[in-house]
């Protein structure tokens, strides 16, 4: 029997919208990525100072707040309310507290920002300077404003660095380049236990086994091969394998309910959507705004960030993604035991 033009039509409709949902998902997080609300902080023992350092930072899209202290700023920075923090000397001296480990981009833009900062700073300065060197008529007021300009073209920014990612992978390619491993492999792990393993009790064992082994493989490329990770590697891995059992079993309960339909939405759920809104490369507060905190409730963005928690910030922050990732088990299961499929059913077409 040949198809119908109303199936040829709807699958080219339908297919297009795949195509739309795609090249949106991958291109808007490129244009539109940048600083959305990415919180920091600001150290300030008055208000005069703050709003010095706060505005222009909120000018540029930060979420800034104030602390009292450096050690105020270190406490928020380990625990993830921050990314990082400004503090100004009562001498003009500009330091930086970050933590390269959890976003590398936001680090990056906070080093451009605090360099900026000093610039102007040695401008200004020079600037007031410079009369003073021109009507300088003895030699040692000229040698005393020498060295105060040399004192000004040495003040560099201060970067306290409190959680780096290892030498080996200085920059956390690693993570950023799991997404797409962590999205696809618990889709493929999924719809080969469906199609190779028959029965619902024994498929339910094959996920729990796919989901203890690869996430003590996914975490050991990563941390022995790459050398993105240095944290307490079980711990790491147990995190892996959170996300992949819920990437595993959302899978398979929608293939139980749905069969070859629910591919689809787990593709677009998982791969084309869950890739490129995971945040791993930059930080869900880079992507335009709504679309990365969308992006932490799909399994490769709470992946991606539970695995960046345990591994660098000793499992503070793990709340969310944990929660995100659990719900998805609790649902895959669900769908699991409530489906009435055994296996994928495959369409098969014949011509004439």
């Amino acid at each position: 029997m040949k198809s119908s033009n109303k199936l040829i039509l709807g699958l080219a409709l339908g297919l297009t919208v795949v195509l739309g949902i795609m090249m949106t998902a991958f291109s808007l997080p490129a244009v539109k990525s940048g600083i959305n609300n990415v919180p920091i902080g600001v150290v300030a023992q008055n208000d005069a100072t703050y709003e010095k350092l706060a505005k222009p930072l909120s000018d540029k899209g930060f979420k800034v707040t104030q602390y009292d202290s450096e050690k105020d700023v270190k406490s928020a920075i380990k625990e993830r309310k921050i990314y990082g923090a400004f503090e100004m000397s009562a001498t003009g001296d500009l330091s930086l507290y970050q933590a390269t480990a959890a976003s590398a981009a936001v680090a990056q833009g906070l080093n451009q920002i605090g360099q900026g900062v000093v610039t102007q700073q040695k401008a200004a300065a020079k600037a007031q300077l410079a009369p003073m060197m021109a009507q300088a008529n003895d030699v040692n007021t000229l040698k005393a404003l020498n060295q105060k300009s040399a004192a000004i073209d040495a003040k560099t920014l201060k970067v306290v660095e409190l959680r780096a990612f290892p030498k080996d992978d200085p920059k956390g390619t690693g993570l950023a380049a799991g997404a797409l491993p962590i999205a696809l492999g618990g889709w493929i792990g999924a719809v080969a236990i469906a199609n190779v393993i028959k029965g619902k009790k024994q498929k339910f064992f094959a996920a729990l086994a796919f989901a203890f082994v690869g996430g003590l493989g996914l975490v050991g490329v990563i941390q022995f091969g790459v050398g993105t990770f240095d944290g307490n590697y079980w711990l790491t891995s147990l995190g892996a394998m959170v996300g992949i059992a819920a990437t595993a079993f959302f899978v398979l309960g929608i293939l139980e309910v749905m069969g070859n339909g629910g591919l689809i939405i787990a593709a677009i759920m998982l791969i084309l959507l869950g890739n490129p809104l995971s945040g791993l490369s930059s930080a869900p507060e880079m992507l335009p705004k709504g679309w990365g905190f969308f992006g932490q409730l799909l399994p490769p963005g709470a992946t991606g960030t539970l695995l960046r928690d345990i591994a660098f910030f000793d499992g503070n922050a793990i709340a969310l993604p944990l929660t995100v990732l659990l719900s998805y088990v609790a649902v895959g299961l669900i769908l699991f035991a409530i489906g009435k499929k055994s296996t994928i059913v495959v369409s098969e077409t014949t011509t004439d």
